[in-house]
């Protein structure tokens, strides 16, 4: 075996970090489109006049849905409590923040791991069980997606019900199959020994905790309608009228799908113009949409890296005194 390094390696390595960078800014460009074609000064004037009760109630709403998703993540991640969940809410609230900027909604997952890790979980097993969480979570959403159907009369809106729906379905249907797999294909290393190690590791989840299972299925349902909750709120404070509560949620819950394509870090700019097109069709004006949209991702911006900055401070002073540092 050569012991010269392969140079495809170290490319792939470049070009992840480059690969983010450069959807990050072709977000913030279609962002910077949206918020000229709304025009800034009908923007700016709508924020302005935002009703700050409703938005400190969409913020404890945002908190409360953190906390369903990270204990969410701990039902999977720490089965027969081996770990408090005061231990491990902040590494969730940490990896919370990361999936913020990250594209695709893996930030969380891959944040995560790495703590699960060097908690003495190999990766694959963090992998897998954090992946039922995950899966979970999208199944949800695709199948809440399926209410676009009764909501709207026009045919883009109900075609993308319908796909929610067949995707809800297909997920299913992939979990079954997967389990079909795990018995045929074998490997004893390479990224399909991790692949199927997780995969392994997510089936007996499944199979073993379907109590927990369940229990996260319908906090997941919770959540989707807490934040729900959050958009309405900012609706009401910048006195706009969306609908109901059921019509945000399934809503705001369906444009949200979009950050799952890693076109840019956490859907930034595709989920605002899914947004603008979805809710355009209840009446609600763009400049109101979008500023509903830039409000509660700068709620979330500031809530996941303030808090983490918190976390940071209040684990670096014990360590600081210890060391004899004033």
């Amino acid at each position: 075996m050569s012991g010269v390094p392969d140079p495809t390696v170290s490319v792939k390595r470049r070009a992840s970090p480059l690969r983010a960078v450069a959807l990050s800014i072709a977000g913030l460009g279609i962002l910077a489109i949206l918020v000229w074609w709304v025009n800034p000064a009908r923007l700016a004037s709508t924020l302005r006049h935002a009703d700050a009760r409703w938005v400190l109630l969409a913020l404890v709403a945002i908190v409360i849905s953190a906390v369903i998703g990270a204990y969410n993540s701990y039902l999977m991640a720490v089965p027969g409590r081996t770990m408090r969940f005061s231990a491990f809410f902040p590494a969730y609230w940490a990896a919370w923040a990361l999936n913020q900027v990250v594209p695709g909604q893996v930030g969380d997952l891959l944040g995560l791991s790495l703590f699960l890790r060097r908690q003495g979980l190999t990766l694959p097993t963090a992998v897998g069980r954090l992946s039922v969480d995950k899966l979970i979570s999208l199944f949800c959403t695709l199948a809440l997606s399926a209410g676009l159907l009764v909501i709207f009369e026009e045919p883009m809106p109900r075609l993308a019900g319908m796909v929610g729906a067949a995707a809800a379905a297909s997920l299913l249907l992939t979990y079954l199959f997967s389990r079909r797999i795990e018995t045929i294909v074998h490997a004893k290393q390479g990224w399909r020994a991790y692949l199927l190690s997780g995969l392994r590791e997510a089936h007996q989840v499944v199979s073993i905790r379907s109590g927990a299972v369940t229990a996260n299925t319908c906090l997941t349902v919770v959540k989707l309608f807490v934040i729900g909750f959050c958009y309405w709120a900012i609706f009401c404070a910048l006195h706009a009228a969306p609908g109901n509560l059921f019509d945000v949620s399934v809503t705001a819950n369906s444009t949200g799908l979009i950050a799952y394509v890693p076109i840019s870090a956490n859907g930034l700019g595709t989920v605002e113009a899914a947004g603008i097109y979805l809710f355009g069709l209840h009446g609600v004006a763009a400049p109101f949409v979008l500023a509903t949209y830039l409000t509660l991702r700068a709620c979330n911006l500031t809530l996941a890296w303030g808090g983490t900055a918190l976390l940071l401070l209040a684990n670096a002073l014990p360590h600081a005194k210890t060391n004899g540092v004033r």
